[in-house]
């Protein structure tokens, strides 16, 4: 099974990416993301066994322990890729405890003997794929703060006509000690 681990972002802030998500549907071409996928990759594990579920869990346990809920608010749009065939984000102006927490949730993964994706973190959402943004003319992002308290590991079931992500197993930071 394709795996993921990801901070869930609060309800506010899933509504202020859809409406960044309308603004840029005037200009941008390209595969937008729909609402209820919004969130922040910490970690792309890949194709998993489902024997590996457990050390995953205990991994993302691990990694979590420590932390409590903390703020973060939106920033800028970004892109990866090439301007025609781009990868659209919002990244963040305060990524609160987001580079930490990947860090350590990462170091778990790789005691455990994950391999995952080794792109260095740079906290972000994505809210399109394959987007024309040749033009650079981007409206001005819908800007949000909000608490992350989740995180996820999910499941990605790539054989729809979109992604359909399904939580796993989530770890909520208020409760981890």
């Amino acid at each position: 099974m394709r795996l993921f681990v990801a901070v869930e972002l609060p309800q506010a802030m899933r509504e202020a990416l859809a409406e960044t998500s309308a603004l840029l549907r005037a200009s941008v071409r390209g595969r937008y993301v729909a609402p209820d996928s919004f969130h922040v990759t910490l970690a792309f594990l890949g194709e998993v066994s489902a024997t590996r579920i457990d050390a995953a869990v205990a991994a993302l346990e691990a990694g979590c322990r420590g932390f409590t809920c903390f703020k973060v608010s939106f920033g800028a749009l970004g892109s990866f890729g090439k301007r025609t065939s781009a990868t659209l984000w919002q990244g963040f102006e305060d990524a609160g405890d987001l580079p930490e927490l990947a860090t350590r949730v990462r170091e778990e993964l790789r005691g455990e003997g994950f391999d995952f994706d080794e792109k260095s973190f740079k906290p972000h959402v994505t809210l399109m794929r394959k987007a024309d943004v040749s033009s650079g003319l981007l409206p001005a992002p819908v800007i949000a703060d909000g608490t992350v308290s989740t995180v996820t590991l999910f499941r990605s079931d790539l054989s729809g006509s979109r992604p359909v992500y399904e939580p796993v197993h989530a770890v909520l930071l208020e409760d981890v000690g």
